[in-house]
């Protein structure tokens, strides 16, 4: 999938629930898409799953992770639930399920860097944050400030925030 079809599949989400501002409020929009997300400690390596059948569907999230992380999680599941169909498992009954783990972020499986994508483009909306970037104005000292007071808005990583400004043009890489 095209890295610009992810960026709208996004932006009509947002649209659709008249999202205008930061921080994205991912629990409500996967609830407004009928996503019932549970939180529950589990295992250090995985972070979320995503998991459908024909009765429901739920996002798993780790209770134990940061806040920014698990907010993250949310919408990458969620790009999971609007991009992929999912793996299908036969357990009592068939069910589809997506997980979120330590290797989703290493850019080697294409469904995980789309859904990845998309978390980004929905937590970091382009046209929210070119809005919120240009606000600051920050100078070339002060990036770095203006990345982490981005970051606290937003409810992402300073790292999360640093890619998508570079991802999106708006700065070159931090050194």
């Amino acid at each position: 999938m095209r890295r610009i079809d992810i960026e709208r599949a996004a932006q009509k989400l947002l649209e659709a629930s008249a999202v205008t501002r930061a921080p994205i409020p991912v629990e409500e929009l996967a609830n407004a898409l009928k996503i019932d997300v549970r939180y529950s400690d589990g295992s250090a390596d995985v972070s979320g799953a995503l998991i459908r059948n024909a009765d429901a569907v739920v996002i798993a999230v780790n209770s134990a992770q940061h806040e920014n992380r698990q907010r993250f999680t949310i919408a990458h599941e969620l790009g999971h639930f609007l991009l992929h169909r999912g793996t299908k498992l036969h357990f009592d009954d068939d069910f589809r399920i997506d997980y979120r783990d330590a290797t989703s972020s290493d850019a080697t499986k294409r469904e995980e860097i789309e859904a990845n994508g998309f978390a980004a483009a929905l937590l970091m909306p382009k046209r929210i944050l070119m809005r919120d970037w240009l606000r600051l104005a920050p100078g070339d000292k002060a990036i770095s400030d203006a990345i982490n007071t981005l970051a606290t808005r937003y409810r992402v990583s300073p790292k999360a925030m640093e890619l998508r400004l570079v991802n999106l043009g708006f700065i070159s890489p931090v050194e």
